[in-house]
């Protein structure tokens, strides 16, 4: 997998792969470690399965960061309908680092590497939803050629949750 921010990875010892369903187990577990206390344990992320995130991975993707052979990140998307129902889109979800990997571009670097395998399966743009108690992560995905799109449908809404604002990212007109 190749990455779009090289001086991020020229730090030693850290690595990323793409994650296919073999590593659900390692995924889900690593998601749940990285958003507990971060979000509302009302967050769908608690109710995932190992067996759910197996289906997403082999639906889409999926990439785990690496600290030699400690995983520290993860990310997921799955393919979805493009706005208005045309095209193929891909839903960018549950990026995170654990805490003392944040704040060093790791995330952007998982993000790109989504994107990257997104493009190569053909998908024409990407999706995603900031929770509204992570309001701060608007400007983070603006940076990175997102913008705001109260459209976007997610595949996991949560019922329990106030609305997340939904942000896209057209590959046609961006790269």
């Amino acid at each position: 997998m190749s990455v779009n921010k090289p001086d991020a990875l020229s730090e030693s010892g850290i690595a990323l792969r793409k994650a296919g369903p073999a590593d659900c187990v390692l995924v889900e577990a690593l998601t749940r470690r990285i958003w507990t206390g971060r979000v509302s344990q009302e967050s769908t992320v608690f109710t995932e399965t190992p067996d759910y995130v197996a289906a997403q991975l082999e639906k889409g993707g999926g990439a785990i960061l690496l600290d030699g052979e400690v995983p520290i990140g993860s990310g997921r998307w799955v393919p979805v309908p493009g706005p208005s129902g045309q095209g193929t889109w891909m839903e960018v979800k549950r990026i995170g680092v654990v805490e003392a990997y944040r704040k060093r571009g790791f995330g952007e670097l998982i993000l790109n590497a989504l994107e990257e395998a997104g493009r190569e399966t053909g998908v024409e743009g990407a999706q995603l939803a900031v929770r509204h108690d992570q309001v701060r992560l608007v400007d983070f995905y603006a940076g990175l050629g997102y913008v705001l799109a109260d459209d976007v449908e997610l595949t996991t809404p949560n019922p329990r949750s106030p609305p997340p604002i939904g942000m896209r990212k057209d590959f046609r007109t961006t790269r």
